[in-house]
This record gives structure tokens, C-alpha cells and sequence, in this order.
């Protein structure tokens, strides 16, 4: 199974869009599925599903990045430089691929042929189908070139 299967096999169960995410990725975070369902659970639909705040897709992607790239010392700035610069760079892809990063700016937006063929494919009326799938794509592509996972 692929990790974007992965992520639509949890979709399919209620999981929300950030769970979906850093779950497929549990291999390489070390996170159990509870804890990795329990950091990511308020992070759904744009935080507490308020669609105010950033995609859940992206959230969760960026927990990832956090736990692959760490920065857990306070006085290790090298390392803050480097999570910061990784979540950001994720960031600029994601809003390239999708337009936007906010939950309601990409639900109010116009859906792009492909990601509502890739919704459609994957058996739901949601396009967030698609941008969970596709986040976990473009996450995979990103942690390669970083050297993260082979």
C-alpha cells in the first residue's frame, strides 16, 4: 500500500485531513498511531474545523517535517533554521500545487479538473480526498530531495 493509500485508508474512517497525513508517515516519525492521531486531531478542517486557519493536509505535513527535521534544544539555532526553512519551503509548494494554504480559501476555490477526477477516483463528493492524497505525494517528493526517506 502506498503512503497516499495509507492516508485515504484513514480518511475513509473519519480521520480528519492533519491525522490522514502524519499518520501514512508513522514509519519514519516513530509516532504510534494513537499519539499521531492525538497531536493531529484538532488540526482538521483549518483548526478545530473552524476552515479559518491552514489546510489540515499541510499541518499535518508540517508535524512531520518537525519531527524529521528537529528542533528540540533551545540554544540550537541551527537547527530552528533548518525546521523553519523546511516547513516554509513545504508551505511554497503546497500553495504553488494548490493555490492557497487556508482550509476555506481551498474548499472556495474552483477545484482543478485533476484533483476533483483524483476526489471522484478515490470515492468522495470532497476535494479534500484529493488534497490529502496529494500532500502526502508532494511531502514524499520533498522528504527524498532532503535526504529524509529514501
Amino acid at each position: 500500500m502506498t503512503r497516499w493509500e495509507m492516508a485515504e485508508a484513514y480518511r475513509q474512517q473519519s480521520f480528519n485531513c492533519a491525522q490522514c497525513v502524519l499518520l501514512s508517515f508513522g514509519d519514519l516519525t516513530g509516532l504510534t498511531e494513537e499519539t499521531a492521531k492525538a497531536i493531529a486531531g484538532g488540526l482538521g478542517g483549518g483548526f478545530g474545523g473552524c476552515k479559518e486557519e491552514a489546510c489540515g493536509a499541510l499541518s499535518g505535513a508540517v508535524l512531520v517535517l518537525g519531527l524529521l527535521v528537529p528542533h528540540t534544544q533551545a540554544d540550537d539555532l541551527d537547527a530552528k533554521r533548518q525546521v523553519y526553512e523546511a516547513a516554509a519551503e513545504f508551505r511554497r509548494r503546497f500553495a504553488e500545487r494548490f493555490g492557497c494554504t487556508r482550509c476555506g480559501g481551498l474548499l472556495a476555490l474552483v477545484p482543478k479538473p485533476e484533483d476533483r477526477q483524483l476526489a471522484e477516483r478515490l470515492g468522495s463528493r470532497r476535494i479534500c480526498a484529493a488534497f490529502i492524497a496529494e500532500t502526502v505525494v508532494l511531502l514524499e517528493a520533498y522528504l527524498k530531495e532532503l535526504r529524509l526517506m529514501d
